[in-house]
């Protein structure tokens, strides 16, 4: 979608709509050639462009310090987390600004591309790393894992290493997998139904495939309807557009008012795609309908004019739904928390499973000419039709129906038998909770913590590890 913001006054702006705060990015965003000056690479060059782009265009302009002296910082990375420090101690801003490299996003965005192993994990409270799910034509399906195995222990070259000690210190199991580079080579002990097996697995290019082959899409029998229209939405990259549109021409076919978006790990992306999933499901909206407003610092407030406010365009392919469950974890964040919040004024919907992240802000794409440097800096946030946005603590407290379920790891993504399925489909045949799940805020702030590292990412994450949460 068109971007709010063209340019920054000192360095090349990739104005996308993410949302991983927004994918403007909110969560993710686009990204431009370069066209300035060359400039140094060098760390001197690096901490000046951060300071500059921050002290301009971050969001929570009003929390950074005075004074700063970029001398005092090892790096740039280091200036980063200083200068948002005090945002993220109220929670406004935990890790979302973040710099990488325009070409490994670029990769991830556009043609949906990582380097890795091909599967992602979460630990248990008891900080065993699972499986969550395994992409097709990788080297983790290749080995045949499967969602729910465990990982025991992990070969790094020097034999099997029990992951109760790797993990002890605060490693993560994404550090002990080693980074993402091509050729990286680990071996992995599985268990599952109490058997035991070792595979080893070699780093490459992985494709994601953002509406799965397997499970993606499925429509489940409801008593008195057309049936359950089911999507599963890994995340919100480009190649995403087409397979959307299809899977929606399917629902609008079969005359479904009764869905089930299924997005409990998905960490979000670009904005474009959240804009399109309303519009998918804004066959009763008219064109002066508001989605959602962007909301940037009070001196850049009329910066994204005339696009500050994005209105529903419904396609050819549009459905009007009666009831939309969403299926969320404390991994679903950004984008995908967006759409949640800009379909809530218009159509019942609820939350499924556990509370969200609590990303209402997204990151523009700023990037240092000559470089490969990209700044992902808070820069928005944004607001429903009414006005609402400010849920940093998920989503839970906002909307009208929160139900808690499992995310049973005993049965495959898109049965009707998995817990938070099974809830979609009761909350959408009855109309309420089998039982209400605990917000954010109620758990307080250590308890969300423990959440969010359920989903690890490594010291030092690849582009792809910051939009897809568990990712190795």
């Amino acid at each position: 979608m068109p971007s709010p913001i063209r340019r920054s006054s000192l360095y090349t702006l990739a104005a996308c709509a993410l949302l991983t705060g927004i994918a403007g990015c909110g969560g993710g965003g686009g990204s431009s050639d370069d066209d300035g000056p060359l400039a140094s690479c060098g760390e001197p060059a690096r901490k000046q462009f951060v300071l500059d782009v921050t002290r301009e265009w971050y969001l929570f302009d009003d929390l950074l310090p005075t004074s700063v002296n970029t001398a005092d910082f090892a790096d740039a990375e280091e200036l980063l987390d200083y200068l948002t420090a005090t945002a993220r101690d109220q929670g406004k801003d935990r890790y979302f600004s973040y710099l990488t490299t325009r070409a490994a996003e670029n990769s991830l965005l556009g043609e949906g591309q990582f380097i890795g192993f091909g599967f992602r994990t979460r630990t248990d409270p008891v900080n065993r790393p699972m499986i969550l799910e395994v992409f097709e034509a990788s080297p983790a399906s290749e080995a045949g894992m499967l969602r729910g195995d465990e990982i025991v222990a992990v070969d790094s070259g020097s034999g099997y290493v029990p992951v109760s000690v790797l993990l002890a210190d605060g490693t993560t199991i994404s550090d002990v997998l080693g980074p993402a580079e091509v050729g990286v080579q680990r071996g992995l002990r599985l268990l599952r139904d109490g058997v035991s097996r070792d595979v080893t697995l070699v780093k490459r290019t992985v494709t994601i495939d953002p509406v799965s082959d397997v499970y993606g899409v499925r429509i489940f029998p409801q008593a008195g309807t057309p049936g359950v229209g089911y999507v599963n939405l890994r995340t919100y990259i480009t190649t995403a557009d087409p397979q959307l549109r299809s899977v929606f021409t399917q629902f609008r076919a079969l005359g479904l008012q009764d869905f089930i978006v299924d997005l409990r790990y998905n960490g979000g992306g670009l904005v474009s795609i959240s804009e399109l999933i309303n519009n998918l499901f804004g066959s009763g909206r008219r064109t002066t309908d508001v989605q959602f407003r962007y909301v940037l610092n009070t001196r850049k407030a009329n910066s994204c004019d005339p696009n500050c406010t994005t209105r529903f365009n419904p396609t050819t392919q549009s459905v009007q739904p009666v009831r939309i469950a969403f299926l969320t974890t404390g991994a679903t964040a950004s984008a995908s928390e967006m759409n949640v919040n800009s379909m809530e004024p218009w159509v019942e919907v609820a939350i499924i499973g556990e509370d969200t992240l609590g990303k209402p802000v997204g990151q523009y794409a700023y990037d240092l000419p000559g470089c490969e440097d990209r700044l992902r800096l808070v820069t928005f946030k944004t607001v429903n039709a009414d006005g609402a946005g400010d849920y940093y603590d998920g989503l839970a407290g906002r909307v009208p129906f929160a139900c808690a379920a499992p995310d049973t790891l005993d049965e495959p993504l898109g049965s009707s038998n998995e817990g938070m399925v099974s809830e979609g489909l009761h909350w959408l045949g009855t109309g309420a909770c089998t039982a209400t799940m605990a917000t954010g805020l109620a758990l307080g702030k250590t308890a969300r913590a423990e959440i969010e590292q359920r989903y690890p990412r490594p010291r030092h994450p690849s582009a792809a590890q910051w939009w897809l949460p568990g990712l190795n």
